[in-house]
């Protein structure tokens, strides 16, 4: 699931930028599949031998990228659609990192690697 966009803190986070912006309701499953069948490449995020290090994969143009939050991550059967599932391998005893940092490593890595 996603957070909804009406919740108070999230309204006042986007401190109302929301209202000027297109929202669609769907089913995430159903999104995966779409993009996948339009051959935009699908990168999960998850902490377990599945998935690959970020770095080993060739950095793509045009992708999405689906995270989860720390505590519970992403759904199995949402891993399960994706086109690859990735992880970012860290030292010492921390097993993750916040969400928003782990999406800013994935995106620096796509954009300053093509």
């Amino acid at each position: 699931g996603t957070a909804d966009i009406y919740n108070t803190k999230v309204l006042r986070s986007m401190q109302g930028s929301h209202y000027h912006l297109p929202v669609l309701q769907r089913e995430l499953t159903e999104v995966v599949q779409a993009f996948k069948k339009q051959g935009l490449p699908v990168f999960g995020t998850e902490l377990n031998e599945a998935a690959i290090a970020y770095y080993e994969q060739e950095a793509v143009e045009n992708y999405a990228l689906i995270l989860g939050n720390e505590g519970s991550g992403v759904s199995p059967e949402l891993l399960a659609e994706t086109t690859k599932n990735l992880y970012i391998p860290m030292k010492g005893q921390a097993e993750s990192l916040n969400v928003a940092i782990a999406a800013g490593v994935l995106m620096f890595y796509f954009e300053n690697n093509q």
